[in-house]
């Protein structure tokens, strides 16, 4: 019995002793083809795992499709790396363009099932209830913004978390500002007091709540954003496929940067990132010429006179006159049916086909002045009968008017501008190249560079369309700036030339390109024409020019302002019906070009406000709004013309305080410093027969047992009578005009005037 039993284990222990044996040796053989295979591939296939074998296809070269790859195993992609865009600043570094942080919300289904499907913690009537919530949540944040009902947010999130599945919630609109969700949203979001999961303690073994929003997702985005909104922004433009257009889009080579990207091998569906890794290389800064005090002048007044009007649109443009550089540019556009919203929305500065009228009656002023030095000649203003040469010699009547007044009365040269006499700038033109020689007019039109092309940094500015037509109609419209389209800019470039004692720029936007550390290139102001007229011509014209805002017919006298001197030319056009090919005659287009101030000019500005009522008058009017609003900025100081006094004539002061009555004698360039020991006051009183005020001490007089501080500024009375003891209650601003004191006799209340 105990021989079988210790056979028996015997027989048990030499088969556990083969299947240990059997198992080492299997390990054994697996251990070595493991080892093997892990040689072979670093010997043999090391080329897959960097991406270098013959058997790779990297996608990431321009011709990879073209490629036959036998046996193809891998596969080398790129994560593309994104550069920082660059940003847009103005003359004085202020950002006009830069990026912005917004952020697409998405739900997570997936691991919202996850979290609320453990019945443990969460009931059915719980997780319905949080998804209420979320939906009542996000409709009273975002139904401004987004066109969502209540019910439908919560269907969304229902549905979503019911499938499992990943979807975007909120979507970025780049081209809609006013729909971004920024981090004020996602900071809104993270705090929602229901976005809470139970946490089991381990000590307690309870549950409590704990913050939770894994499966609301912010993902960051950046995108482009003028801080300013509307100002400017046609011109800044805008980079999005489909949206391109203004600085965004020309200088997206400067703007862009250098994308970088990051490898990684694909392999049987398995991703393992390379070390090959190109570094984005950011985009560079523009420094533009635009200056943001000056693009705030005219935007708004624009905007303002523009909403006056009920115009379709209008458009402004500042340049500076010695450079050519622009200071601002505004494109405004009428957004609204009624009237009151317009915003940017075409380049019309640079693009808008249209008449220039009356304002390129400068052009034939210089043609006239190009032939006739003398300048002597009467013309026809009002009515005139053309004869007109017919080839076959026989002549035929043209009978024009211009105005209700009868007959042909004459007038100089300088009085037919002033009154922008359309018969007499003709008539100049026709007494000097002959009626039959349009050629020979249009020839000194080409001389002015009236059809040349000028490429600048915002886009070329085309030639007038001026047709080589010799007929009397179109020779006769063509004159005064009618039958024919021209770029605003174009005339803005011709009025500073003359403004600029003849010497034409061309019109530039960028001053200098920067990266993070240095300036990368500058762009120079550069010359279309040296000498555009003769200094003589120049001169004449600017006289011209003076006249029809400071002449006694000048069509802007009406807008004359000795504080705000500028010049220039008006210009009225009826508007062309496209459907109906007719000009609307009840319609206009009025526009204003000249520069200020008049006797040394720092700007030259254009005026351009399409289909309004009105005449030029109210451009003019703008014109000056816009140039007194650039002078009163603080960055025109030096453009003003202030006669300066060694020491300036003292004003009639009221009473001041001796240390400050001395300061402002300083500030006035008097170096005398008063003393008066009797009198803590100071006043200068004009009297008869003398030239200047006399200074004197002033006393501090008693009314009703309390100082009289009428005429006082209102810090010096207050000042006295809390001394005196009595409360202060004060109206108004300036100085103290009248006084009172209540019931009690202690409060005193102070009634101020400027």
């Amino acid at each position: 019995m105990q021989t079988t039993q210790k056979n028996k284990k015997g027989r048990e222990g030499g088969v556990g002793r083969v299947r240990m044996a059997a198992v080492f040796f299997l390990m054994l053989f697996f251990g070595i083809l493991c080892l093997g295979q892990i040689c072979y591939l670093s010997f043999f296939e090391r080329g897959i795992s960097t991406g270098k074998s013959p058997k790779c296809v990297d996608t990431t070269e321009p011709d990879w499709k073209e490629k036959e790859v036998p046996d193809c195993r891998c596969y080398i992609l790129a994560n593309p790396l994104l550069p920082e865009r660059g940003e847009i600043l103005d003359d004085q570094g202020r950002l006009l363009m830069g990026n912005y942080t917004v952020f697409e919300v998405a739900f997570d289904g997936k691991k919202f099932a996850r979290e609320y499907n453990n019945t443990s913690r969460y009931t059915s009537a719980e997780v319905e209830t949080l998804l209420h919530n979320l939906a009542k949540s996000f409709y009273q944040r975002f139904h401004d913004r987004y066109p969502k009902t209540e019910k439908e947010y919560y269907t969304f999130f229902k549905n979503n978390y019911r499938k499992e599945q990943y979807a975007s919630l909120l979507m970025v609109n780049v081209k809609d500002e006013k729909s971004w969700v920024t981090s004020f949203d996602t900071s809104y979001i993270r705090n929602l007091p229901f976005l809470t999961r139970k946490v089991k303690d381990k000590d307690t073994e309870k549950f409590y709540p704990k913050k939770y929003y894994g499966y609301l997702n912010c993902v960051p985005i950046s995108v482009r954003v003028n801080p300013y909104g509307e100002m400017a922004r046609r011109t800044l433009g805008s980079n999005v496929s489909g949206n391109a257009y203004g600085l965004e889009y020309i200088m997206d080579s400067i703007l862009g940067g250098v994308r970088g990207s990051k490898k990684y091998l694909e392999l049987n569906k398995a991703k393992v990132p390379l070390t090959d890794q190109i570094e984005p290389v950011d985009g560079m800064n523009l420094h533009t010429t635009l200056n943001l005090d000056i693009q705030n002048v005219v935007h708004n007044e624009l905007h303002r006179k523009l909403v006056e009007l009920g115009a379709d649109w209008g458009c402004v443009i500042v340049m500076e006159t010695e450079t050519g550089a622009i200071k601002a540019i505004s494109n405004l556009r009428r957004a609204s049916s009624d009237g009151q919203t317009y915003t940017e929305s075409m380049e019309y500065a640079l693009n808008a086909k249209v008449e220039p009228g009356s304002t390129f009656k400068l052009a034939s002023l210089l043609a006239y002045f190009e032939r006739t030095p003398l300048d002597t000649g009467h013309f026809p203003m009002f009515n005139h009968t053309f004869k007109i040469p017919t080839k076959s010699g026989r002549m035929i009547e043209k009978a024009k008017s211009d105005s209700k007044v009868h007959g042909e009365t004459l007038g100089t040269s300088n009085e037919i501008f002033q009154r922008s006499s359309n018969i007499g700038v003709s008539s100049m033109i026709f007494g000097t190249y002959g009626l039959g020689h349009f050629s020979e007019y249009r020839k000194q039109l080409a001389k002015f560079g009236f059809f040349d092309t000028v490429q600048t940094q915002l886009g070329p500015i085309m030639p007038a369309a001026i047709r080589n037509d010799g007929r009397f109609d179109n020779y006769y419209a063509v004159c005064f700036g009618a039958g024919f389209t021209m770029p605003v800019l174009r005339t803005l470039m011709y009025y500073n030339a003359i403004a600029n004692n003849g010497r034409m720029m061309k019109p530039f936007i960028v001053k200098y390109v920067t990266n993070t550390y240095d300036t990368v290139r500058t762009f120079e102001p550069e010359v279309v024409m040296e000498q555009f007229v003769s200094d003589t011509i120049v001169q004449k014209a600017r006289a011209y020019l003076d006249s029809v805002v400071w002449g006694r017919y000048g069509t802007g006298r009406r807008y004359k302002d000795s504080t705000c001197p500028f010049a220039g030319k008006t210009g009225t056009r009826d508007v062309w019906d496209e459907k109906t090919g007719q000009y609307v005659y009840d319609r206009n287009a009025v526009s204003f070009c000249g520069y200020f101030p008049k006797e040394n000019p720092k700007y030259t500005a254009v005026i351009y406000i399409y289909n309004v009522l009105q005449h030029s008058e109210v451009a003019v009017d703008l014109f000056g709004k816009i140039a007194r609003g650039i002078m009163n900025s603080h960055n025109f100081g030096a453009t003003r013309s202030i006669t300066k006094f060694e020491r300036q004539p003292i004003p009639r002061i009221e009473p001041v305080e001796k240390r400050y009555f001395n300061v402002l004698l300083h500030k006035m360039g008097y170096d005398t410093t008063v003393t008066d020991a009797q009198n803590r006051y100071m006043t200068a009183v004009k009297t008869k027969g003398e030239p200047q005020p006399q200074l004197q001490g002033w006393a501090l007089k008693q009314q009703d047992k309390m100082p009289d501080v009428r005429n006082m500024l209102a810090s010096d009375a207050v000042a006295e009578l809390t001394k005196a003891g009595y409360r202060v209650q004060v109206q108004g601003r300036g100085r103290v005009k009248s006084l009172s004191k209540d019931a009690s006799g202690k409060l005193v209340r102070l009634y101020l005037e400027p």
